[in-house]
């Protein structure tokens, strides 16, 4: 089959590797789309918990077309979504429900090989069945989608509150979604690319506002006392240290955006005891998928607007290369497109 492999760290190339081989208890998918993502960008520079060599990619769905002889819940020709986050289920934080920290952790796409191909193995008990009507395009964002409905179980939004957000990519574009729709009187979104300030307005952030001289005064007219809810999803360390500043007292800072595996910022802990903040990280998801499929099923998450171009295998290099410069939201290839 074809498939994306970074060999080595800021490495890439466009290959033939050998089709997956099905364990008893897995499947074989048949990838139709799957989306580039931040932490793929992270994994090519080898700043996340990835092995290499690797074929990236998690964030996809597809048809099953083989089945291990130990399955008994799927069948030839079902559509479904992995979870790409793959849990023992038996070690300390798998029974006390905190899964997404598995001592045994592996990760589709990045300790083993991923959806950047025409075919992926994954164990049948991390497929999703689809429902009727989801789209390919919707099935590719139901991991990422996840992510943000792991980060609110992470928050506590109580109706009324001031939100302010840092970074308007593809997951900047469902934290505005997904925070209108549990309780926010207002989300401030702040982001540098006009087209994306337009495209976060249409989404339902009550404004957005371009970094520069005049925002710190207009940050504060729309919450003179602070926010209530204040959300990096830039993973710029730069920019992280600039964002307590916008913080209330008893306010809750959310570390959404992937910083480098080294990163640090300064940090005054005494604002921490002062203010009484709670600061609260949020890694990948845990057992979100089904209340990811609900939302995009229903439409509480617009999708389309967010994907900017699909593509096959053979263009991910350029595609890749416009996605590390910021000159597009999401990309998805088509794996099995010319």
């Amino acid at each position: 089959m074809q498939a994306v492999v970074f060999p080595k760290a800021e490495v890439l190339a466009v290959e033939r590797v050998p089709d997956p081989i099905c364990a008893p208890d897995e499947v074989v998918v048949r990838v139709a789309a799957t989306g580039i993502c931040g932490t793929d960008l992270h994994i090519f520079r080898n700043e996340y918990m990835s092995d290499f060599p690797v074929i990236p990619g998690h964030e996809f769905g597809g048809v099953i077309v083989e089945v291990g002889k130990d399955v008994t819940d799927f069948k030839l020709g079902e559509r479904v979504a992995v979870d790409p986050n793959l849990y023992c289920g038996h070690c300390y934080f798998c029974r006390n429900e905190q899964s997404n920290h598995c001592l045994n952790w592996q990760g589709v796409g990045i300790t083993r090989p991923g959806s950047f191909a025409e075919y992926v193995a994954a164990p049948a008990r991390a497929a999703y069945k689809l429902p009727e009507g989801l789209s390919d395009a919707q099935a590719a964002f139901i991991e990422p989608v996840s992510c943000v409905v792991h980060a609110l179980k992470r928050l506590r939004v109580w109706p009324g509150d001031e939100v302010l957000i840092f970074g308007a990519g593809p997951m900047g574009l469902i934290l505005v979604q997904a925070l209108r729709h549990s309780g926010a009187s207002q989300v401030v979104i702040v982001e540098k690319q006009a087209e994306r300030l337009a495209l976060a307005r249409q989404l339902g952030a009550t404004a957005a506002i371009s970094p520069g001289p005049d925002l710190d005064a207009a940050l504060r007219a729309r919450a003179p006392y602070g926010y209530a809810i204040v959300v990096d999803a830039t993973g710029v360390p730069a920019v992280i240290e600039t964002e307590f500043q916008y913080l209330k007292p008893r306010g809750q800072f959310l570390q959404f955006g992937v910083v480098p595996k080294n990163a640090t910022i300064r940090f005054s802990p005494y604002d921490l005891f002062q203010h009484d903040w709670t600061v609260i990280g949020s890694f990948a998801l845990c057992y979100t998928f089904q209340p990811a499929i609900a939302w995009l099923a229903n439409g509480v998450v617009d999708i389309n607007p967010l994907i900017s171009h699909s593509v096959p295998l053979a263009q991910f290099p350029a595609a890749f290369a416009q996605f590390a410069a910021g000159q597009t939201l999401k990309v998805q290839l088509r794996p099995g497109s010319a």
